[in-house]
């Protein structure tokens, strides 16, 4: 009876152990000692514990006596080293552990431990030699691999990493710790479609697992996936107390998903656990920052390098809010960010676009535009990595087939003729035209919700391209579907009677809009191209923009916009309105007046009164666009660089002051 019960206090013991539950595994193993209080591995196994629980004053005695007791089983001194090196007595632990392989030279935990414990002396080759060790006495061993190739993805060689994890993923595909691994290693090598099917099979095998889950998010949200991302995180949150860190990532995906009640009900979560997490802080700055709460974001963007000095997004966020005008604490910081070499790129390009923008703010132009270069060619490394890159002929050819689906003077047609409600305002053309000044003029207005840049038409476009590819139409079925789709997306617009969509890429699917939604409105912005090519190469754009980061292919870019713009003009004048950004910041009131009759809406005074609004505003004007209309020219500044971008915008036939086609 005492030997069943002794088992069980040992297993109880060694589960709760494994589970860093010391203080439950201590419980266990006095319950064995009460019973066997003589026994070598019960007086090993609970000096092991408190050894683990930082008690080294009361487990190392209790592993040399267990030792002692029976000098000849190898587990015994084994328990001895590893407590040891809990405590971090490593040439002790180390000791110990040559006086097991002295007669024992194939131990696996041995060898194992003595690799571990080399590796926190900074001794790599000789923690290399002790799993390769491991390895060589128990091939069939997954924890010796499984550390050399955490060293070699630790060391920035995740490919490595990936070849000596290779065979063991095709001998225990389930095994979580390798699997773990190979997901860093996509990770680290930006193979983000990789990554999500990795992850996502993962998933699937074991679904209670969150690890697998905060892979399959990282995947989702670097591929543009924000909603999913968003699951993801929640999978992974209801199977592990979240922590801080974990709501600061959910918020991120809401952000990005723009959702910002949701973000910002993460965040409050997070401040709840720990009110000085920085991920959470700097996505706080960030969500200040969108609602113009600038005194708000400043705080919380300070708050956050307190702790986390090269945060990039809290860096961005200061630089933004402050208009430039940092101190000179600030932007040693800034560049510091954007010159480590350890940083990953995603760091360091928002931190070398903040540090261009305080070289500008400085009146320093030659330094300024010289950051801005630093950031695209950094920007430029990360697109090859993941395989992206500008294709001038794709985008012409693209272009010609939108043309060539909606020609100037055929019906647009309809899935129905009934009067769409909330009748939809899309606001399209070149970032950095006036899209955002636009809409929060007519956002101000009392029948409008203004909705920012929503990613649905992309995606109805998108699946209209594929339907083409594959030589068909879509039926009155399938478009009644992406318009009621459309509408699904939306937020809670309340009573409002019209909404704004301005996302800019939405130029492109005009002639699909006119489709789907007879009553839309659409105002095409346009400004002087080579302000706008140059505020696009000063400016971090998602990735997924992969036009936006060499002067030349900017140019060609709104060349083929300019072709798209004045096609729309031909093809929809009844729905077509083009908005000169010049216009509307010299003469604002009766341009404004304009461009909310062209809208089919009575005029509002406040419309006049714009910044004011209390809605957030998720681009880089979320600042500008809250400040006294000013002068935004810098084009004059920086003429000395744009060879690139003028040449490019008249070989596309562009006019160099409005930017619309010419001829």
């Amino acid at each position: 009876m005492n030997a069943s019960r002794l088992d069980i206090a040992l297993q109880r013991g060694a589960a709760a152990r494994t589970a860093r539950r010391f203080a439950e595994a201590e419980a266990c193993y006095r319950e064995a000692l009460a019973i066997a209080p003589n026994d070598p591995e019960v007086i090993s196994q609970l000096g092991l514990t408190l050894s683990l629980s930082e008690r080294s004053g009361e487990g190392t005695p209790l592993l040399e006596r267990a030792v002692q007791l029976d000098p000849r089983r190898a587990a015994l001194r084994l328990n001895l080293a590893e407590g040891l090196e809990a405590n971090g007595d490593l040439a002790r632990a180390m000791g110990v552990l040559h006086t097991v392989l002295a007669s024992d030279a194939t131990n696996l935990r041995a060898w194992v431990t003595a690799g571990d414990i080399a590796e926190r002396q900074g001794d790599l080759p000789g923690a290399i030699e002790a799993w390769n060790r491991a390895h060589d006495a128990h091939p069939a061993a997954s924890g010796p691999i499984a550390r050399l190739a955490r060293t070699e993805l630790g060391r920035g060689k995740p490919a490595e990493a990936m070849m000596i994890l290779d065979a063991l993923l095709q001998r225990s595909p389930g095994d979580a710790e390798v699997l773990a691994l190979w997901c860093q290693c996509l990770a680290a090598l930006r193979q983000w479609p990789e990554l999500e099917k990795t992850a996502a099979n993962w998933c699937a095998a074991e679904r209670g697992n969150p690890v697998a889950w905060r892979h399959l998010a990282t995947a989702q949200i670097e591929l543009g996936h924000p909603l999913d991302a968003a699951a993801s995180w929640q999978n992974a949150m209801a199977l592990a107390p979240p922590s801080a860190d974990a709501h600061a990532a959910l918020a991120g995906c809401h952000l990005q998903a723009l959702d910002y009640e949701r973000a910002g009900e993460a965040l409050r979560r997070a401040d709840a656990i720990d009110p000085d997490c920085p991920s959470a802080l700097s996505k706080a700055a960030l969500l200040h920052m969108y609602y113009g709460r600038f005194a708000e974001a400043e705080d919380s963007a300070r708050r956050c390098l307190a702790r986390a000095p090269l945060d990039p997004t809290a860096l961005k966020v200061l630089t933004r809010v402050l208009r430039g005008r940092v101190t000179e604490a600030d932007y040693s910081a800034i560049a510091e960010a954007a010159q480590r070499e350890d940083l990953p790129d995603d760091d360091r390009i928002p931190a070398a676009f903040a540090a261009a923008q305080v070289l500008d703010a400085r009146d320093d132009a030659d330094e300024a535009f010289a950051a801005c270069e630093y950031a695209q060619a950094l920007a430029l490394g990360r697109d090859r990595l993941e395989g992206r890159g500008y294709d001038r002929a794709r985008e012409e050819a693209r272009a010609a087939r939108l043309i060539a689906l909606a020609p100037a003077g055929a019906d647009a047609g309809s899935t129905s003729r009934v009067q769409d409600v909330p009748r939809p305002i899309f606001v399209v053309g070149m970032p950095r035209s006036g899209t955002t000044l636009i809409e929060a003029v007519l956002g101000a207005h009392s029948r409008v919700f203004a909705c920012g840049e929503r990613p649905a038409m992309r995606q109805i476009l998108h699946a209209f391209l594929e339907l083409d590819r594959a030589g068909k139409t879509p039926d009155e079925a399938t478009l009644a579907s992406w318009r009621e789709a459309y509408f699904r997306s939306l937020p809670d617009i309340g009573d409002a009677e019209c909404v704004t969509d301005k996302h800019p890429r939405n130029l492109e699917a005009v002639g699909l809009i006119a489709r789907l939604f007879p009553d839309a409105r659409i105002v095409i912005a346009r400004r002087n191209p080579v302000e706008t090519g140059l505020s696009i190469f000063r400016q971090e754009f998602s990735k997924h923009w992969d036009f936006a980061h060499r002067l030349a292919d900017i140019g060609h870019f709104q060349g083929i916009y300019a072709r798209l713009a004045a096609h729309w003009q031909r093809a929809l004048p009844g729905l077509v309105t083009t908005i000169q950004y010049e216009d509307l910041v010299v003469d604002f009131e009766p341009a404004a007046r304009a461009l909310v009759a062209s809208c089919g809406l009575d005029w509002e005074p406040q419309c006049l009164d714009y910044a004011r609004t209390p809605r957030p505003i998720a681009t880089f004007s979320s600042v500008e666009v809250r400040a006294p209309i000013g002068d935004m020219r810098r084009a004059d500044r920086y003429r000395a660089y744009l060879g690139p971008l003028i040449e490019a915008l008249e070989e596309a036939g562009v006019d160099l002051e409005t930017g619309a086609l010419r001829g």
